[in-house]
């Protein structure tokens, strides 16, 4: 369960429908600290996956759509140290998570 990852006093803001990255299906959460993928498999025996990145840590932030019939929007979220997998999803799922991530991505004063 995604409370179980969840810091004290962490609270979602934003749940996305199934997304795709690291050849896997997630949901996509953006909390008041981190952004999250989730997914849990298996019907007797749980087993979770998490990839997890602090909101303050992410630099930049690249959307994007391919394919002509079956479009799809892509991602592409970098930190100041590593470049995450693109998320890949419908287009107006994506969007709403790019839309979103806007809101909370630390944007940092023009120089003088």
């Amino acid at each position: 369960m995604l409370t179980d990852f969840l810091y004290p006093g962490e609270t979602i803001i934003f749940q996305s429908r199934k997304i795709e990255s690291l050849n896997d299906s997630f949901f996509f959460f953006i909390t008041d600290q981190r952004i999250l993928l989730y997914r849990r498999r298996g019907v007797l025996f749980k087993k979770d996956r998490v990839i997890s990145e602090r909101i303050e840590n992410i630099s930049t932030m690249k959307y994007g759509e391919m394919g002509i019939l079956r479009k799809k929007g892509i991602l592409c979220i970098e930190t100041y140290s590593k470049k995450m997998e693109p998320i890949v999803g419908k287009v107006p799922d994506i969007k709403a998570i790019w839309k979103e991530m806007q809101k909370y991505i630390r944007k940092d004063p023009p120089a003088c």
